[in-house]
């Protein structure tokens, strides 16, 4: 039973009751009480309308914020997924150019441990070797 409900049964027992407001002065005061209490329940029957439909637009909301989130980060996800085996290499890779033809070639640290790289361009050899770089850098200093 809603508040306005039961404010509406009790209004019905006190109009049962036949009281004169006129005559006596607590059925006057319980009338004006009954008149507040039924203005409450309507105001509160209003709100509980408003809350209800502020729920569903609120589920809305929701389901639009998680089919948007499902759209932007599935699409993250599967994009990481391509990188996952790359994370589990833990190689290196380096960009030198070849000193024969002077192409960029993609060397990992295997070969860079070797010393020596096979240029697939110009089928050119050559060794690698990283002192000159040390010797530019002692010499910048």
């Amino acid at each position: 039973m809603t508040i306005s409900e039961k404010v509406a049964y009790i209004q019905g027992l006190f109009e049962g009751m036949e009281l004169d407001k006129s005559d006596m002065k607590v059925a006057r005061v319980l009338s004006e009480v009954l008149d507040v209490l039924r203005e409450i329940g309507q105001q509160l029957d209003g709100m509980d309308a408003a809350m209800d439909q502020f729920d569903e637009e609120l589920d809305a909301l929701g389901d639009t914020v998680a089919d948007l989130e499902e759209a932007v980060f599935d699409d993250e996800d599967e994009q990481d997924g391509d990188f996952d085996d790359l994370d589990d290499e833990d190689e290196d890779f380096f960009e030198i150019p070849c000193p024969t033809c002077g192409e960029d070639l993609v060397v990992d640290d295997e070969a860079l441990a070797a010393g020596v790289v096979d240029c697939p361009v110009c089928g050119g050899k050559f060794a690698l070797s990283f002192d000159d770089e040390r010797d530019s850098e002692s010499d910048d200093e």
